[in-house]
């Protein structure tokens, strides 16, 4: 019987035990663990397998880039794979578990330094520990005035591990990835570089200027497993004078309206009245969020259009609810607005309701949201409540921002989630030509039987979807190659020969968004 809880494939563990003796030799005793109790928090996770979690052998705490590069060179000499974890990045999405049995946790979480803020040009450079909350932190304290864009929630999550996953806020800045500038990454062979202008000796431009000399490879490292990110630039958002943000909410009562609202919407975010990534938030969605911030239990309405109508009576929700903000100087401010009444007003009269601060009156749904658009930091997920058990699995298809093809998906996740038995809880998001549909997909991880329903909606959403090309951008672990092969066979084999180029002997994450060398 192993004296170690799971194994590396093809690795004996004698070999094993060299490699672990290693790596205690390089990062310390304390921060190699191989005991069940430290291992314990790296199987939690959150979405519904076909097989039993996979376990991770050990894990690893690096503390600065020349730990990662020392680790990555004995994983190489040893053939033990690594799972890189940045820290809160997958909620939903698989959480820290790795994507095969028995690879090694790399931990970076204790890589916390906030290298670089600058009040100037409004940037920052950070290692991958840090978090949305500590970078907010440390703002205040400094007395620097920059907006973050954060996801919700935000507080645990790491910044280079949202920006790596592609991961999305709702200020202008929502793009994580887009406002990025400039990596620092040890590749799989354990030689390190700096991407964009990191590589000019005494650059000053490094967090300024995206591209550098020729081809661009930042986004190799995004969903990517050729190599471990060690610091990331990112570009921070000065705000608006006093007076020049103004959030709105738009509650729509009928779930057959999602189409109208499209095309007034995409006018005013394609124009730029509306400069955020805007929130359409169904009925169960935005009725959690309130109960969660009226610190009430909350009884999910079950299935159905009856259903939503009781939600919504219920929480004085609608069936949409719609957040954006105009930003800018109070004058801009109170002009755009002029724009966003009417053109909603004129599309729909009185059937909608229009809210801003003034109506809202400690609506805590309107308070999460109007924080959310403007870099907030939230620590808390308003679903948790919905249904006992901890599931979560976030399915994520883009559709284009038009009003037909959105109307169909809600359609079509509408049927599936409900005839598998659960509830459609969805948020678009619209971005500048596109929606990502996020479906947080809730059930009960102790009910073996609802586990299991759960793992097959997921694979009839990712199948039904991807049959009507539209492309899931964001999946956990369990669905990664089914994903990558919707792609199609070309860029499996672009990622494989990047792959191999850069991670010869598998070591990073093998198996991450379906890439692989096994």
């Amino acid at each position: 019987m192993s004296s170690f809880i799971a194994l590396p494939k093809g690795i004996k563990e004698e070999t094993f035990a060299k490699a672990i003796r290693e790596y205690r030799s390089l990062l310390g005793e304390n921060r190699v663990r191989t005991d069940a109790a430290a291992l314990q928090q790296y199987l939690a996770n959150t979405v519904a397998q076909s097989a039993a979690p996979n376990r991770p052998s050990a894990v690893l705490y690096p503390s600065n880039e020349s730990d990662v590069q020392g680790v990555i060179r004995i994983a190489n000499r040893y053939k033990t794979p690594l799972w890189t974890y940045y820290g809160g990045e997958n909620r939903g999405y698989g959480s820290a578990a790795p994507a095969t049995e028995g690879q090694i946790v790399l931990d970076l979480r204790g890589m916390k330094k906030v290298l670089e803020v600058d009040r100037e040009l409004g940037y920052c450079l950070v290692e991958p520990g840090v978090t949305y909350d500590e970078l907010q932190r440390y703002l205040a304290k400094n007395r620097i005035d920059l907006w973050l864009d954060t996801p919700a929630p935000a507080a645990g999550v790491s910044i280079a591990g949202n920006i790596l996953e592609r991961g999305t806020g709702y200020t202008p800045y929502s793009e994580s990835f887009l406002f990025s500038c400039g990596m620092e990454v040890v590749l799989g062979d354990g030689s390190l570089i700096r991407t964009g202008m990191g590589g000019i000796p005494r650059t000053t431009s490094w967090q300024v200027f995206k591209w550098g000399f020729g081809p661009y490879v930042d986004g190799l490292f995004s969903q990517g497993n050729s190599g471990v990110v060690t610091k990331v630039g990112a570009w921070l958002m000065p705000p608006p004078p006093p007076g020049g943000y103004k959030p709105f909410c738009i509650r729509f009562p009928s779930t057959d309206m999602v189409q109208h609202i499209v095309k007034p919407l995409m006018f005013l975010r394609e124009t730029q009245i509306v400069p955020n990534a805007c929130a359409l938030v169904n009925a169960g969605w935005e009725a959690a969020t309130v109960a969660q911030g009226k610190k009430k239990g909350f009884v999910n309405g079950g299935k159905g259009t009856l259903a939503t109508r009781r939600v919504m009576d219920g929480y004085g929700v609608g069936a949409w609810n719609l957040y954006g903000a105009v930003y800018g100087s109070p004058e801009q401010v109170e002009l755009n607005w002029k724009y966003v009444y009417g053109t909603f007003t004129k599309a729909f009269g009185n059937k909608i309701k229009i809210i801003t601060e003034k109506e809202a009156k400690g609506d805590p749904a309107f308070q999460y949201r109007a924080q959310l658009m403007k870099g907030g930091v939230t620590s808390n997920d308003p679903l948790d409540s919905w249904r006992p058990g901890g599931g979560s699995m976030r399915f994520q298809p883009t559709a284009a921002a038009r009003p037909g093809e959105i109307a169909q998906q809600v359609k079509l996740a509408t049927e599936i989630v409900n005839r598998h038995g659960f509830d459609y809880l969805s948020e678009l998001v619209f971005f500048w030509r596109d929606a990502r549909h996020v479906i947080d997909l809730r059930f009960n991880r102790a009910d073996a039987g609802e586990a299991r329903r759960a793992h097959q909606c997921y694979d009839e959403l990712t199948r039904s979807f991807t049959r009507r090309g539209w492309g899931i951008n964001r999946t956990n672990p369990a669905f990664m190659g089914q994903v990558a092969d919707s792609y199609g066979p070309a860029m499996r084999r672009f990622n494989r020969t990047v792959k191999k180029a850069l991670d010869p002997n598998n070591i990073v994450a093998p198996g991450k968004s379906g890439i692989t060398l096994a």
